[in-house]
């Protein structure tokens, strides 16, 4: 469930968002496409209570936006199918490192890592080894599950091995687990 929010003055929210949709959305950003349907209908769920707005301007601009934003993408080489490998492992009363290991399918790109754990310490940290290179170090963990995006892509072969390597430290029992994200080339 999501934190709640207020409009405390309504009025002024609406003149805003009147003048900002009148005035168009204009967004150049090359040749990209994406589907604008969820926010059709949501422009005619919501054309009823905000009157003196053109939203056939609105959708003609979105859907142009959409058409920009595929362009982009494929230009830039982000293609492949996104998959994400769950792993789960029960981590006893043991100081020391816990490995989670994924080997990877297909010529892929690591796009994230996502993990979490029943129980926190802050003397707990872990490592993400790719074949034989460290690419985080002793990151601290967090008492709620956390997600590290890779701003660049990490690009991994077919058969490497992705090694999250939990340094339990605090010698606590805990599940982890952690969520390998790729994106595997066509």
């Amino acid at each position: 469930m999501g934190l709640p929010s207020y409009v405390i003055n309504f009025d002024e929210l609406v003149d805003a968002l009147k003048d900002y949709l009148q005035n168009g959305i204009k967004v150049d950003v090359g040749a990209i496409t994406f589907s604008t349907a969820n926010m059709e209908k949501l422009l005619e769920e919501i054309s009823s209570k905000i009157q003196g707005v053109n939203y056939n301007d609105l959708i003609t601009a979105l859907n142009a936006l959409g058409a920009k934003l595929d362009g982009l993408a494929g230009s830039l080489g982000i293609t492949g199918t996104q998959r994400i490998c769950g792993k789960m492992i029960e981590i006893p009363a043991i100081k020391g490192p816990h490995i989670i290991t994924l080997n990877v399918l297909k010529k892929s790109r690591i796009t994230g890592i996502t993990y979490s754990q029943s129980a926190w310490n802050l003397k707990d940290s872990w490592d993400l080894v790719v074949g034989e290179e460290k690419l985080f170090t002793e990151v601290r963990t967090k008492e709620y599950g956390e997600h590290k995006y890779f701003n660049v892509f990490y690009p991994v072969s077919s058969g490497q091995s992705i090694n999250f390597i939990f340094n339990n430290e605090s010698a606590a029992s805990k599940v982890l687990w952690v969520d390998f994200n790729i994106l595997e080339d066509s």
